[in-house]
């Protein structure tokens, strides 16, 4: 667990701890800042609270799902994520699948959140 002070030095840790290990999830934790999803400390490796008692997940908890998904996601036409949030990784599955016409879904029961 560490603090960052930008998303790229954050993403750049996650490589460096070997938490990100392919070009594909390292462009697509780049491409969506976690500053628009985080209320507080946005660039800190651990869970953040995000108001309503739920919390968005530890970056590098995001990052294991996607380098798990990886391969799925690519060729995905939809994707769900239950229990979505503040959409950080329901934006991150849908920059990850290259399939024209794909559509990731988040589903949140907190409907401060969705």
């Amino acid at each position: 667990m560490f603090a960052k002070k930008s998303n790229l030095t954050l993403i750049e840790g996650l490589i460096k701890g070997n938490v990100v290990t392919s070009k594909e999830v390292a462009d697509t934790m780049k491409a969506v800042d976690r500053y628009y999803y985080c209320p507080t400390d946005p660039y800190d490796d651990r869970p953040q609270s995000i108001g309503y008692n739920a919390t968005i997940s530890a970056p590098h908890m995001h990052a294991y799902a996607l380098e798990l998904l990886r391969d799925h996601l690519k060729f995905a036409k939809r994707s769900l994520d239950v229990g979505s949030g503040t959409g950080y990784l329901t934006v991150c599955f849908k920059k990850m699948m290259r399939t024209e016409g794909s559509i990731s879904y988040g589903i949140e029961h907190i409907p401060q959140l969705a």
